[in-house]
């Protein structure tokens, strides 16, 4: 929802449409107006945003209560929004009829100011209360996916988002690169400059690999100093490209911590297939990752502070 809460009344009786807006603008609330059905289905489409609450009388032409309730509820919002009937209509059928439509409440004509304004706030407190669990549930979505550390995708979330972005590929037979990489002797920054400095490291490290993606490149922490980055259409020729520019930012420019200069090196592997619309994803997933690992290894093996690809080593 928007900035502050709009209320549409859709009403085809004049009279009552201008009382209700004079008695809730009166309580500091925005009020939209409709003289039927079709033009409140309209209003609604174009201020989504903003209402929160819909006062609709069950009689208009064009377009009636029910039908304007039933597309308000089906429409995709990522918000409640509180319908609240108007009607004269007050036997248990129609009432029934009502609220089975997806209305909230009802309201009958002749309507009291008190009763009016109570159904309203009560209106107002639900949608404000789902704003505060739609809210909460994001939060516990973040801090699901997310490494505490260092913010970026933590091991499941990015294996999850790895293998939606490798179907993705396929359906376009493009390339993918996957790289990991990991902070060379980091257990001897640890033991030197203690664990909270290599906390710092490893948050500062994310944020100049960071700088060197796209906005729709993945990275995620795989493990203690081990971190993957996903390149979507980059083949062999630009993923060490890429990588060589991760190993670059971080050993060309060295880290401060509590005065000292601590100099940091990171080593990767690299593995780059063209995905094709008939591959195993969750197989190609696995060999993506056990290749890169070796390449890693093999970084490590041979000196640290290198890009090798596939098991043969490119650069030093």
């Amino acid at each position: 929802m928007g900035r502050k809460m709009k209320i549409l009344i859709a009403e085809d009786d004049l009279v009552s449409s201008k009382l209700l807006k004079k008695i809730l603008e009166t309580q500091g609330y925005d009020v939209l107006t409709a003289k039927d059905g079709q033009e409140g289905w309209e209003i609604f489409q174009k201020e989504k945003e903003d209402i929160g609450l819909a006062v609709i009388d069950w009689i208009m032409p064009r377009m009636d209560g029910l039908k304007l309730c039933q597309k308000i509820k089906k429409f995709q919002v990522p918000y409640y929004i509180y319908v609240i009937f108007l009607t004269g209509k007050v036997d248990i059928d129609n009432v029934v009829e009502g609220l089975e439509s997806g209305a909230d409440d009802y309201l009958t004509k002749p309507f009291n100011k008190r009763e009016l304004l109570s159904r309203i706030n009560v209106g107002k407190r639900f949608v404000q209360l789902q704003q505060k669990l739609r809210e909460a549930n994001n939060k516990l979505y973040l801090l699901a996916i997310t490494d505490g550390l260092t913010k970026i995708l933590n091991r499941k979330a990015f294996l999850e988002r790895l293998e939606e972005e490798l179907s993705r590929m396929s359906r376009e037979n493009s390339f993918f690169c996957l790289i990991m990489f990991d902070i060379d002797h980091f257990k001897r920054i640890n033991d030197e400059y203690g664990h909270l400095a290599g906390d710092k490291i490893l948050v500062e490290i994310v944020r100049r690999i960071k700088s060197q993606l796209r906005s729709y490149d993945i990275i995620g922490r795989y493990g203690g100093e081990e971190f993957l980055v996903g390149i979507s259409g980059a083949d062999e020729e630009l993923g060490v490209k890429i990588a060589e520019k991760f190993r670059t930012c971080i050993c060309e420019k060295h880290f401060d911590y509590n005065n000292k200069i601590i100099n940091i090196s990171i080593s990767l592997g690299v593995d780059c297939q063209k995905i094709k619309t008939n591959d195993n994803i969750t197989q190609l997933l696995e060999i993506l990752i056990k290749r890169v690992d070796d390449a890693l290894y093999k970084a490590k093996e041979t000196g640290r502070n290198k890009v090798v690809y596939s098991n043969k080593l490119l650069r030093k």
